[in-house]
């Protein structure tokens, strides 16, 4: 059992070292968050007559979290201070229960705290399912920007106002990050932590029990 473990704590390390090498074809893991935590911030309290249309930021009462800050996907520019000349962008499906405008996105996204970025921002669109084939569709209404926080648990928050696109009950959509060529986004270096209804532990009948599984998404967010 030790030397899997230590197969895997070196694979782990070659990802993260050659990053660029596996970006084409596999997502790019953040690991566990080791830098100082911050707050902990509820989202913003709704605005009538705004609605949830979607959440998964689940409060785990062991530590009062709303997401899980052990893994995530990297969200990063080209110029990101961890794995300089890779580009990582993200979406996450979600199924509308209820219809009407987007006003506000609440992301589990802030900085890896690996390195201090020099950007700390990025770009957030809802996009429709319009192909069904488990990719984003066509983007929807105008995209925004979002600041990633310094570090867990806090939230990164992106205003649609009064213009967001217009969903429908029912129907599945996307929210997608990017980061642009702009100063303020070429260098961000952030994760899109995972929600606590992400862990899946296992347990392979070698008598160690149950051992934690991180598996690095689905990020936490919410759409209201």
């Amino acid at each position: 059992m030790r030397e899997k473990k230590f197969i895997l704590t070196l694979s782990c390390v070659a990802i993260l070292a050659c990053g660029t090498a596996f970006a084409g074809s596999n997502k790019l893991q953040s690991g566990p968050y080791h830098g100082p935590m911050g707050p902990n911030v509820a989202p913003a309290a709704l605005a009538a007559p705004d609605a949830i249309f979607y959440s998964n930021l689940v409060v785990n009462p062991c530590n009062g979290n709303r997401y899980d800050s052990n893994n995530g996907f990297l969200l990063i520019g080209p110029n990101n201070c961890g794995i300089p000349g890779s580009t990582q962008w993200l979406a996450e499906p979600f199924v509308a229960r209820g219809s009407g405008a987007v006003t506000r996105v609440f992301l589990s996204i802030t900085n890896w705290g690996i390195c201090t970025p020099t950007s700390n921002k990025f770009t957030v669109q809802i996009y429709d399912d319009a192909n069904c084939n488990d990719l984003p569709g066509n983007p929807l209404g105008s995209a925004v920007v979002a600041t990633s926080p310094a570090a867990p648990p806090a939230l990164a928050s992106a205003n649609f106002g009064a213009t967001g696109p217009l969903l429908t009950n029912g129907l599945k959509y996307w929210v997608v990050v990017t980061t642009s060529a702009a100063a303020s986004q070429n260098a961000t270096t952030a994760v899109w932590w995972e929600a606590n209804t992400s862990i899946e532990p296992f347990n392979i009948n070698d008598g160690s029990g149950w051992l934690a599984g991180y598996l690095g998404g689905p990020g936490g967010f919410q759409v209201q």
